[in-house]
């Protein structure tokens, strides 16, 4: 979300006001992503004055250099004494929020301890000791960096891990009770939503355990899938279909081998404008192809076309059916 600001018809705000509000928008920001009225209500607010847009971003980022250090590890110590919020926001915030908002844009500053993206946003984050995972949409990660081990909590969506090499300090994601060990190598963890784990390996070897059985060593070229119920299927994959799974790092989705309803669902994961298939036997219908993911619609009129279906825009997205059907 980037803000932008209107010269204000409104009566004076005082800077302190702003601030205040600021703050506020802020601490609700910490809480988690904001809500499309919310985001809605942020943006018109900003909009109207440009001393609260730049106020806003100061405030993420002192809240973001405060709480760095539990994202950071038990290594980490701050370069300058410790500031409290108002202090960051009144002297050397500003410094910090261009720096801050600039290298990861507002949807993915550290909230607590974590690192949040918002749907439709993809980041990259590098950590202090020298990894870097690279969120997709709607993802939530917290780095645990011990001196004894490094530890990521994967709680929702999807991340790209290149791990920085280091013996000494094993790299452990946890995704719902599955643990993916690795010392120094690159792979993809998904959470699910009925709660499957996925785990894709694009370089080196990595160690997947659930806790209730002698952990399974995957290779570059693996794709695991862990079941809720304990159930694991491994497949063996040719590297460059492994590399067209992360095409979401350039905006685009792989979708060979998918249904249409699949492809629908993944589509349903970066943009809140859906595309809508009643027809279970239209659902069933395979597809194929690379596409941009910023870009539903588009795809809706290709599958179409290819398929021998039509496509009706509905209020919030589109709709694929069989032709005469609509």
């Amino acid at each position: 979300m980037r803000l932008t600001s209107t010269p204000t018809t409104e009566p004076h705000e005082s800077a302190a006001e702003i601030e205040a509000s600021a703050l506020a928008w802020a601490a609700k920001s910490d809480r988690g992503p904001l809500s499309a009225e919310d985001r809605i209500a942020l943006e018109a607010w900003a909009a109207t004055d440009v001393r609260r847009a730049g106020a806003y971003a100061r405030a993420l980022a002192a809240n973001a250099y405060l709480d760095r250090a539990s994202a950071l590890g038990s290594d980490y110590r701050p370069p300058r004494p410790r500031l409290g919020r108002r202090e960051m926001m009144a002297g050397g915030g500003a410094l910090l929020a261009a720096s801050v908002v600039g290298a990861v844009g507002y949807g993915i500053l550290q909230r607590r301890g974590r690192i949040v993206t918002v749907r439709g946003d993809v980041r990259r984050v590098s950590l202090a000791e020298g990894s870097a995972i690279t969120l997709n949409t709607d993802t939530t990660v917290r780095p645990e960096l011990g001196r004894s081990e490094r530890r990521i909590l994967l709680s929702r969506g999807e991340a790209l891990f290149d791990v920085a090499k280091d013996p000494t300090r094993p790299f452990i994601v946890v995704a719902d009770g599955v643990q993916v060990r690795a010392v120094g190598t690159s792979f993809t963890v998904r959470l699910r939503n009925d709660g499957r784990v996925d785990v894709a390996v694009r370089e080196g070897v990595v160690e997947v355990n659930r806790g209730d059985g002698p952990p399974v060593r995957l290779q570059a070229g693996d794709r695991q899938r862990v079941a809720p119920d304990g159930g694991v299927a491994i497949e063996r994959l040719p590297l460059e279909k492994i590399e067209r799974g992360m095409a979401w790092r350039e905006g685009r989705l792989d979708l060979t081998g998918l249904t249409l309803g699949e492809a629908a669902q993944e589509f349903g994961r970066y943009t809140e404008r859906p595309i809508v298939i009643d027809d279970p036997l239209v659902a069933r219908m395979k597809v194929a192809g690379i596409y941009n993911l910023s870009d539903p619609a588009g795809f809706a009129r290709s599958a179409a076309l290819s398929l021998g279906l039509e496509t009706t825009p509905t209020p919030t997205g589109v709709r694929i059916s069989r032709a005469g059907t609509s």
